[in-house]
């Protein structure tokens, strides 16, 4: 078999979880493919990397060109079927819905296998951005593409929230597969103790459905009502300028720091050196968008930390309540203080919590389980 992975963007630091796929799927894969591999040829040097903005074209061309504002000599969807011809790819496998949907006329001349990833803001039919949160983000006949699509795709949700989504949205069940992202698991599980100040640790976008600013008052609470401890925030988002803000208003300033994005060595250090893992999940009051699975909550039960959430999106599917850790209702802003109060008191509880929170990663999100079923829905051999 000869798999071309298909993608937006190459080695972005916020999309771990690709590089993680194509490690999965390396034995078979014939090419990998995005807009622009930033001068890069090949992927671990040895398979096939292609840019598909054509040679000499900006992105602003490549855009208006697939929307026939522009007529350049090679499209990028030359650039695409050129590659299923030269590596003699047998099954396309691609990443985010809405950029599936660039390459109808590529899909309606090939029929090849084709596999589409969603992941969260691709499953969001109502989809607004922060920038301009009255108009939708999708085109008017986003929906309408992707039903015509399904009749030859096979559509593969993260969680079975988004499968909810697709369903909810007309999507036939039978063209749906619900596959979760797979997580490595740290050689060494946290080791918690009684510690005199308390690390509570965000990581993931500053965006309205992770609702940071709501973990920054849940902290200030907390530390009103007793809390000796530290909150550390990373990650980067429209909202890294309200977070910056409440900081500076805090009087808990002092015990707030907000890093920006960070590196996947770094969030790794971060994760061994704090006790709760905290995500705020609301449906995003712009966005409209929610929870399709948390990549970052889940590295933290990976990593044995107690994680405090909410019951919003894919986060009660990964989350078990009361048992990996505690979810309170989305905008309870005291509930989650209390968990913060709680778990900093006890050290047994946040190491208990923390021990079934990576059992429940490795029986259900580790690497390997994503690795056998992938392979299973593309139809490749298991790895031996």
């Amino acid at each position: 078999m000869s798999v071309l992975f298909l993608m937006p963007t190459w080695r972005a630091p916020s999309e771990v979880f690709l590089q993680r796929m194509l490690e999965e799927l390396k034995e078979d894969l014939g090419c990998v493919a995005a807009w622009n591999t930033e001068g890069e040829n090949y992927w671990q040097g040895d398979v096939p990397a292609v840019s598909l903005v054509p040679p000499n074209q900006t992105v602003t061309e490549k855009i208006l060109s697939n929307i026939k504002l522009l007529s350049p000599i090679i499209s990028t969807n030359d650039v695409l079927l050129s590659t299923i011809s030269k590596y003699r790819i047998s099954k396309v496998f691609c990443h985010y819905a809405d950029f599936a949907l660039l390459f109808n006329a590529v899909w309606d001349q090939i029929e090849l296998p084709l596999y589409i990833h969603f992941h969260g803001y691709d499953a969001t039919f109502d989809l607004r951005s922060h920038e301009t949160p009255d108009a939708l983000y999708h085109g008017k006949d986003y929906l309408d593409q992707l039903i015509r699509l399904s009749n030859r795709a096979t559509f593969i949700a993260n969680s079975l929230f988004t499968q909810e989504l697709l369903i909810a949205a007309g999507i036939p069940t039978d063209r749906i597969i619900v596959k979760y992202l797979g997580i490595p698991l740290p050689r060494e599980s946290k080791l918690h103790h009684k510690k005199t100040k308390t690390t509570i640790l965000h990581v993931g976008r500053l965006v309205d459905f992770k609702s940071p600013d709501r973990t920054i008052h849940a902290f200030e609470h907390a530390c009103r009502n007793g809390l000796d401890g530290e909150l550390i925030i990373a990650g980067n988002g429209p909202l890294r300028m309200n977070c910056e803000l409440l900081r500076a208003r805090s009087p808990y300033r002092h015990k707030i720091k907000i890093l920006g994005a960070v590196g996947v060595k770094d969030v790794g250090r971060l994760l061994s050196e704090a006790d709760i893992f905290t995500q705020h999940n609301i449906k995003g009051e712009l966005s409209c968008q929610e929870e399709c699975f948390g990549v970052s909550i889940v590295e933290a039960m990976a990593a044995g930390l107690p994680v405090v959430g909410t019951k919003s999106g894919s986060v009660r599917e990964t989350v078990l309540d009361r048992k990996t850790g505690f979810l309170v209702e989305p905008g309870d802003i005291e509930g989650q203080s209390d968990c913060f109060l709680r778990l900093a008191a006890d050290p047994s509880l946040r190491a208990n919590l923390g021990a079934a929170g990576r059992s429940r990663v490795a029986s259900c999100f580790s690497d390997a389980i994503e690795t056998a079923a992938l392979r299973s829905i593309l139809g490749l051999q298991a790895q031996s």
